[in-house]
């Protein structure tokens, strides 16, 4: 086999012919699934490249529609004083299969015995850089419309480029006055969609590219794509999480609290009311003014919020089927679990984070 060796218990014959004898075991080659090559490439605020930077990786994670961070921990900072300034764009790549990641340098950077501790924030957090205008007014634009509007009208130089962006959906109308990117994308657009979005890096022509990117539902459902107790993760302690809210009242834009003064929007799950009790949430959303939008945020808060949802953590290791480069962030895989629950668990579950830890030579996962 080439994956791994039998085990010498294989060889010893301990049963007599006929007998069953159970199927050798088979030791992964741990070279494989715990060895790791990374290259780290810096570029400058252009993406042009400045060199490749000799690190140790702490931990580098992804997360779903919020941007991931990476630490580098530089053991001769004196020889990569250019490499390591803030603002510096860091492309990280693998080889086991794990995702390029890419971001920026960024305060905190910690100085400890000769060596220099970096934070490397996602690409996503770039967005935080730029502002819309004072008065940015949208109607009937559907989600991918409005980030493609904004990207274009951002200051330059631009910090990302667009990307792959889904322009179905309804039609909505928000208001955005002095509001970064990053929280309009992940606050406002995602949510009235349900949608998802990140930001991506590639090296293209010699330089580093940036880009934005907006998805209906980012990820696959895997069918083929297993995640085994026992075999490729360990499972740490479920939780169910999330403040339950089945009613919401919410309001739009306005001078005042009549009827007429602004727009209303209200929302609630009978199912949920009748298992918890009646909770309610309000909220006011001085960027909205009209009716539909307000709707579908109202729709949005009721969606994440009438349950509790069950948070899975565990590490998985490099191994089929479930490999690193088989699933990624947004991606449905499948759950086995015999230890947890009176009957165990076996059924498809959402990643929505992943955090890798070279020296652990696991990547700790979060599903819901």
């Amino acid at each position: 086999m080439s994956s791994g060796f039998l085990s010498p218990l294989f060889f010893m014959g301990l049963a007599n012919f006929g007998e069953y004898v159970p199927p050798p075991t088979v030791v992964p080659d741990v070279g494989f699934v715990n060895g790791l090559y990374v290259q780290i490439t810096v570029t400058n605020y252009h993406g042009v490249p400045l060199g490749e930077l000799a690190a140790d990786v702490e931990s580098v994670t992804w997360l779903l529609n919020e941007a991931g961070r990476a630490r580098l921990d530089v053991p001769n900072p004196g020889t990569a004083a250019e490499l390591i300034q803030f603002g510096n764009r860091v492309l990280i790549e693998f080889d086991n299969g794990l995702a390029d990641w890419t971001g920026y340098i960024d305060p905190p950077r910690r100085w400890r015995y000769g060596s220099a501790m970096l934070t490397v924030y996602g690409g996503e957090r770039l967005l935080k850089h730029r502002v819309t205008d004072r008065g940015r007014y949208f109607t009937r634009a559907t989600a991918g419309a409005m980030l493609r509007a904004l990207l274009q009208e951002q200051a330059a130089p631009p910090v990302v480029e667009i990307g792959s962006v889904w322009l179905g959906g309804g039609g909505h109308s928000p208001d955005y006055h002095f509001k970064d990117l990053y929280t309009v994308a992940r606050d406002s657009l995602a949510r009235l969609e349900a949608a998802d979005f990140d930001v991506t890096g590639r090296m293209e022509g010699g330089r580093l590219r940036l880009r934005a990117n907006f998805y209906a539902r980012k990820g696959f459902d895997l069918a083929d794509v297993w995640l085994l107790e026992g075999h490729n993760i360990d499972v740490g302690d479920p939780e169910e999480q999330g403040e339950i809210v089945n009613e919401w009242f919410l309001a739009g834009a306005g001078t005042g609290w009549s009827e007429t003064a602004r727009a209303y929007s209200s929302a609630r799950d009978e199912q949920s009311i009748r298992a918890y009790g009646l909770r309610q949430g309000a909220e006011i959303l001085a960027g909205v003014s009209r009716q539909e939008t307000l709707d579908a945020h109202a729709a949005g808060n009721l969606a994440d919020s009438a349950e509790p949802y069950l948070s899975l953590p565990f590490t998985a290791i490099n191994l089929a089927p479930g490999r690193f480069a088989d699933y990624g962030i947004g991606d449905r895989v499948n759950i086995e679990l015999y230890s947890y629950f009176e009957d165990g668990f076996t059924g498809m579950r959402r990643v929505i984070g992943r955090e890798f830890r070279p020296r652990e030579g696991g990547c700790v996962t979060m599903v819901v």
